[in-house]
């Protein structure tokens, strides 16, 4: 009996001391947190602004006619975006000017698309109606314009017509 005794106390002994153990210990938490910083290098942004519209001015009817003045009367876009870096330019162009009484021929030619390195001086020409290859300039500046031929039939009405030029520029 002796045995079972002295088993029973340890047995007693052994819960008191997992349960003392248990309300002995602590509990504890840490929190701690840190910043995640990149310095990207990446491109700017691209932005295009219409600047002028293409003008064909006074057109009679039965002669074809292309703007008088490239510097005053082409259309021209001012592009700004990341110096010294590649873009594509591309044209969305109308086949024909609407007016209120029809519609008259307008078409771009292969020199037609107009690179300006220097407003209004100088200029190179390309195929608006293919993609455009070409480079922003040192403070990340293009300036871009576009010529054409209005064609008003013989049979034109008087009146204005007109079309939408569309530039998109990308990286």
């Amino acid at each position: 009996m002796l045995l079972k005794k002295s088993l029973a106390t340890a047995a007693a002994l052994a819960g008191l001391l997992a349960v003392s153990g248990t309300l002995n210990r602590a509990s504890a938490q840490a929190t701690a947190s840190i910043t995640a910083t990149a310095n990207v290098i990446g491109y700017s942004p691209l932005s295009a602004s219409g600047v002028n519209n293409l003008d064909f001015g006074t057109v009679t009817a039965g002669t074809p006619k292309t703007p008088s003045s490239l510097s005053a009367n082409a259309g021209r876009f001012n592009i700004s975006g990341q110096p010294s870096t590649s873009v594509t330019v591309n044209f969305t162009l109308p086949t024909v000017l609407t007016g209120t009484s029809g519609s008259i021929p307008v078409t771009f030619g292969a020199a037609d698309g107009l690179l300006w390195t220097a407003f209004p001086t100088t200029h190179s020409t390309f195929d608006p109606n293919a993609p455009f290859f070409t480079t922003t300039d040192g403070s990340g500046n293009l300036v871009i314009g576009i010529s054409g031929t209005v064609s008003a039939p013989l049979t034109a009405v008087t009146g204005t017509y007109t079309g939408t030029v569309t530039l998109t520029v990308s990286y």
